[in-house]
């Protein structure tokens, strides 16, 4: 997520062979009402107080999901298992998954 422009960036990668699952990535403009029901989804001062990386993302072939949301004089990471959800940013996990899906269904 960035405020300028204002924008959520996709990826979704494989964790092996990239030649036969090329990775998918994509730029989406937001409106501002978009913007910011988006961002009413996360308070900041928990996203930054979370772990950079949170349970086992990518252990026994699970997977890896990250949110990253970057401000002005920095940005924050957070990368936690496939298809689980974070503790104070679930509704922003779960609207980001329908964007992505929304994207990918459109391909």
């Amino acid at each position: 997520m960035t405020s300028t422009p204002l924008q959520v960036s996709i990826l979704k990668q494989a964790n092996f062979n990239q030649a036969s699952y090329p990775p998918v990535y994509a730029t989406l403009p937001l409106s501002s009402s978009e913007w910011v029901n988006l961002s009413n989804l996360v308070n900041l001062e928990t996203f930054q107080s979370l772990d950079d990386r949170i349970g086992c993302p990518d252990c026994a072939d699970g997977g890896a999901e990250w949110v990253q949301i970057n401000w002005a004089n920095g940005s924050k990471r957070v990368t936690f298992e496939n298809e689980k959800t974070v503790k104070g940013i679930e509704k922003l996990i779960v609207k980001l998954r329908q964007m992505r899906q929304a994207y990918l269904s459109e391909m």
